[in-house]
């Protein structure tokens, strides 16, 4: 009788575990199923933000369009509204499925919030941005970004700091990466030339010839070069 008891709470006990186990697993399949779900939302929401972006851009750069007229303003403006209503809807996402998200989830939304005019939330994706980056190729790129944002926002100083910081990061050493670095000194050349000091505009040339004299590739050199004269200011271009 006693082994019968036995018997009957080993059952009920191995059908209790076999059904935790099964409510475990389904459990485990909904999340993952759930997070998909989240992220596809996610990269679908980006996705359309990008979309009008690049539609914009398109309008700006017609040639034959008056970007300032009133027939394009309100397209513009029908623009900025779907560009609301989706960032509102990605940055929800953002804040609460902090770990689905990635860097070029928080870049596209740190270049839409500027281009709706929300400096402050724009700087907190662009930090994000940084902060999310893992590769060092990736992380000067945007650390360029966001000092060309500071730039553009009156942040002089604390933009020279961020450029200094993308050249200070440590690359393989080779011809592709030497053009990333002569790059970021003309992209702070242009941000001097802007609203900075012709001696900081000339420290960063200085830089960028001091970097294309260490380049092996002639063919990648000579593009770089002809790069570099454009930036030269008028006065002392070398003549055809």
């Amino acid at each position: 009788m006693i082994n019968k008891d036995y018997i009957t709470i080993f059952i009920s006990v191995s059908a209790f575990g076999l059904s935790l186990f099964s409510l475990i697993v389904t459990l485990v399949q909904k999340n993952k199923e759930t997070k998909r779900t989240i992220r596809k939302n996610l990269s679908d929401t980006i996705e359309n933000i990008s979309k009008i972006g690049i539609e914009t851009a398109k309008l700006q750069a017609n040639k034959d369009t008056d970007f300032n007229s009133d027939a394009i303003i309100a397209i513009r403006r029908k623009y900025n509204s779907q560009r609301r209503s989706l960032i509102t809807h990605a940055d929800f996402l953002l804040q609460h499925y902090e770990n689905l998200a990635t860097e070029t989830d928080y870049n596209v939304l740190a270049d839409t919030y500027v281009a709706v005019g929300d400096i402050e939330r724009a700087e907190y994706y662009w930090l994000k941005t940084i902060e999310k980056t893992k590769s060092n190729a990736l992380r000067i790129m945007n650390l360029r970004g966001y000092g060309i944002f500071l730039f553009h926002n009156e942040k002089i100083e604390l933009g020279r700091k961020i450029f200094d910081e993308a050249q200070q990061v440590e690359l393989t050493v080779n011809d592709e990466n030497r053009v990333m670095k002569i790059d970021t000194c003309l992209m702070l050349c242009d941000m001097e030339t802007e609203f900075g000091s012709k001696e900081n505009y000339e420290a960063s040339l200085i830089k960028a010839m001091e970097i294309l004299a260490t380049m092996t590739s002639k063919r990648r050199k000579d593009e770089m070069h002809k790069r570099l004269i454009q930036k030269l200011p008028d006065s002392i271009k070398p003549t055809a």
